[in-house]
């Protein structure tokens, strides 16, 4: 008769580097991109309204002059928190092949609101490297830090670190803000449930979220800079830099909302 390990002496089994990793079965990174401009671009008639929809909330309130810029940073929270979850919306509804309206999408969204926001906070915490790094690049330009070549080097590889920090810290995050969006799944389980989604293929995903900020780093640079050098008036280059940040959480929903399912079906 074989005797049956203990639970406990079991808990505390140590865990080797080799069985920490998992197989994923995900489309190249290539194919990911592609896949996620082709949704939006495919159905342009709900993403589009979403996007102006956005615009007209972001020019009626941060765009206004007055009392509410000081409320600026909470109305730009909201709005892209609305924009994440309507786009996440959809993208389950597209992937499901269902019937989609964007009046639907609007009233069925918002439900779990309240527990994205947890999430949120719980993100933005694990955003204080980059908050760091911030502080310090201001430092650094004021100091004149950068101009030397072998510190501006150092600084280089100082930020760089900060934000891979922070990535592998968000990495959970992320997946529990996509399944927060699931009816019934509260933010605590959606973080549990992402980190045991995410055990063993931190490392991988990160390589995706640095594919996604370059892509939309290189979609905002190739549009933002030639405008500039024209001397595009200033009000229209805010309006301009507004757009391209809802496109910018449209398009990041999608991606991580495509690979996730990619994740739930391994």
């Amino acid at each position: 008769m074989v005797k049956k390990r203990s639970k406990k002496r079991e808990s505390f089994r140590r865990i080797y580097r080799e069985d920490l990793k998992r197989d994923l079965n995900v489309p190249e990174m290539g194919e990911h991109i592609v896949k996620s401009f082709q949704m939006i671009f495919k159905n342009w008639k709900l993403f589009l309204p979403l996007l102006l929809m956005a615009m007209v909330i972001l020019l009626l309130t941060v765009g206004t002059t007055g009392f509410l810029k000081e409320a600026a940073g909470v109305f730009i929270v909201l709005v892209f928190l609305i924009l994440w979850l309507v786009t996440i919306w959809f993208a389950r509804q597209i992937m499901a092949k269902h019937k989609v309206k964007f009046r639907d999408g609007l009233y069925n969204a918002m439900t779990p609101l309240i527990s994205t926001f947890v999430v949120f906070a719980v993100a933005i915490v694990e955003c204080i490297p980059i908050f760091l790094l911030v502080i310090a690049y201001s430092a650094a330009i004021e100091t004149g830090f950068l101009t030397a070549p072998f510190y501006a080097l150092l600084f280089w590889v100082f930020a760089a670190l900060m934000v891979t920090i922070s990535c592998y810290l968000l990495s959970s995050s992320l997946i529990a803000l996509l399944a927060v969006t699931v009816p019934g799944v509260y933010p605590f389980k959606a973080l549990v449930m992402a980190t045991e989604l995410m055990r063993g293929r931190k490392v991988r995903f990160v390589l995706r979220i640095l594919v996604l900020v370059l892509v939309l780093g290189v979609i905002f640079t190739a549009i933002v800079l030639p405008l500039s050098a024209l001397k595009v008036p200033p009000e229209v280059l805010s309006i301009i830099v507004e757009l391209l940040a809802c496109f910018g959480i449209i398009y990041m929903a999608t991606y991580l909302y495509i690979y996730y399912r990619y994740l739930l079906n391994q």
